[in-house]
C-alpha cells in the first residue's frame, strides 16, 4: 500500500509539474471538465427519470442537458467559449467578492475600525483584480493554470508524505 501511494504522489507531482510547463493548457482542460460533468449529469437525470417514478419531463431535461455537455466536449468552438465564460466569470466573482468585502467591513467599522480598515482595503483589491482578470482573460486563464499545477504539485508531495507518514504510525501503534 505504501509503495502504491508513493508512486501515485510521484505521477501527481509530475502531472503538477507537466501542468506548470503549461499553465494555459490546463486552464483550458477546465472546459473538457465541465462538458463532462454537464455531460454525466444528464445521463443522470435521463436514467432518474426511468427509475422509480416515471417522469417524462426529467427525461426530457436530461436529454437536453446531455446534448449541452456533448456539445461543450466534442466542439472546439463551444469549448473554448466555456473557457473564455470562465475566465470571465472569475474576475465578475472576485468583483462581486470585493463589492461584498467592502459593505461588510463598512457595516463592522462599528466594532473595529482596524478590521473594517483592513477589509475595506482587502474589498478594494479584490474589486481592482476582478477588473484586471475582466480585462486580460489570458492572463487570468494562465494565473489560474499556474494555481491549479502548483496545488497538483502539492498533492502530489503530500501523499507521499502521507505515505510515510501512514507507516511510522503503524509501526508506533504495533511496537
Amino acid at each position: 500500500m505504501k509503495i502504491l501511494a508513493i508512486i501515485t504522489g510521484i505521477l501527481t507531482a509530475i502531472l503538477g509539474i507537466f501542468a506548470f510547463t503549461m499553465p494555459l493548457r490546463t486552464f483550458l482542460g477546465l472546459g473538457w471538465i465541465l462538458g463532462a460533468l454537464i455531460l454525466i449529469n444528464g445521463v443522470e437525470l435521463i436514467i432518474g427519470a426511468f427509475s422509480g417514478k416515471k417522469d417524462i419531463w426529467q427525461c426530457v431535461l436530461g436529454i437536453i442537458v446531455s446534448v449541452g455537455g456533448g456539445i461543450i466536449l466534442f466542439n472546439t468552438v463551444s469549448r473554448v467559449m466555456t473557457d473564455v465564460t470562465l475566465a470571465y466569470l472569475a474576475g465578475f466573482v472576485i468583483v462581486a467578492y470585493g463589492i461584498e468585502m467592502i459593505y461588510s467591513a463598512c457595516k463592522g467599522m462599528k466594532q473595529s475600525k482596524t478590521m473594517g480598515i483592513l477589509g475595506i482595503i482587502c474589498g478594494i483589491l479584490s474589486v481592482l483584480a476582478g477588473g484586471f482578470s475582466i480585462m486580460h482573460p489570458v492572463l487570468t486563464m494562465i494565473s489560474v493554470g499556474y494555481l491549479i499545477a502548483f496545488s497538483v504539485i502539492m498533492q502530489g508531495i503530500n501523499m507521499i508524505v502521507m505515505a510515510f507518514a501512514i507507516d511510522k504510525a503503524k509501526k508506533a501503534i504495533e511496537g
